[in-house]
């Protein structure tokens, strides 16, 4: 009889044991469904962040890339221009001049969401692994980028303006259209001296300076060419990603 109780006593623990366990096996099940369904939350919202900035980088890019064209050929029709055998217009050149100098702009990008992910790691929420290294190459793409710019800038400002100083009137250029209406500023008049830019410009020492400006031109064009290609693939992978 002590047998008998002794085998149902543990015939029970053991019973007692196993619900315990599927108890806990259960609520650790229900756990990481819960935790999976907030990461998933989390990566759905990520991407769309994702997206609404990327949309704008391309937009901002597209933007840049034509200010850009439109320096570079300003540039590139005054290389023509000195190598013509045509008398130069002088209202021609300084357009030329405003344009090369004043027409490009800024790249703005938005980076907020990009950045944060990157940052905090959350970037292992995504699962798509082709996108994951897609946002793993941002910082590759950016740099690379943003070192032609500063290419451009520093020889642009640093050497180029400063080279014209005794080649042409900087004063009769037009005053930069991205200032603030109402500044209310006094009015800068044009200049009264005269020059001949038959003889100013048309010289194998600013054809060189002019001609490595222009190639600098030509760099950064590819290089946010190839940006764009990339926030484009990118942006493609993210949207494939969101759930409708």
């Amino acid at each position: 009889m002590e047998q008998n109780k002794t085998g149902k006593y543990l015939k029970y623990a053991i019973g007692e044991i196993l619900l315990v366990v599927l108890g806990i096996l259960i609520a650790l099940q229900i756990n990481n469904w819960n935790e999976e369904r907030k990461n998933r939350n989390k990566e759905q919202s990520i991407l769309k962040n994702l997206q609404t900035d990327f949309k704008a980088n391309i937009y901002n890019v597209d933007k840049t890339y034509n200010s850009f064209l439109e320096a570079y050929e300003a540039s590139a029709n005054l290389l023509e221009i000195i190598s013509s055998n045509s008398t130069i217009n002088g209202s021609e050149i300084e357009y030329l001049l405003d344009e090369i100098i004043n027409k490009t702009m800024s790249l703005d990008m938005n980076t907020g969401s990009i950045n944060e992910m990157l940052n905090t790691g959350s970037i292992n929420l995504i699962r798509d692994n082709n996108l994951k290294k897609q946002l793993s190459n941002w910082s590759y793409f950016e740099t690379d980028t943003q070192d032609d710019v500063v290419i451009y800038r520093d020889y642009l400002f640093d050497f180029f303006i400063p080279s014209l100083t005794n080649k042409a009137l900087l004063r009769k250029m037009e005053v930069p259209d991205f200032f603030e209406e109402d500044l209310k500023l006094q009015i800068i008049s044009k200049s009264n001296f005269k020059i001949d830019y038959n003889k100013t410009i048309r010289t194998m020492e600013f054809e060189n300076e002019l001609y490595n400006n222009t190639l600098n031109y030509m760099y950064t064009l590819n290089s946010y060419k190839v940006f764009k290609n990339y926030l484009t693939d990118t942006l493609k992978l993210i949207e494939s990603n969101i759930n409708d």
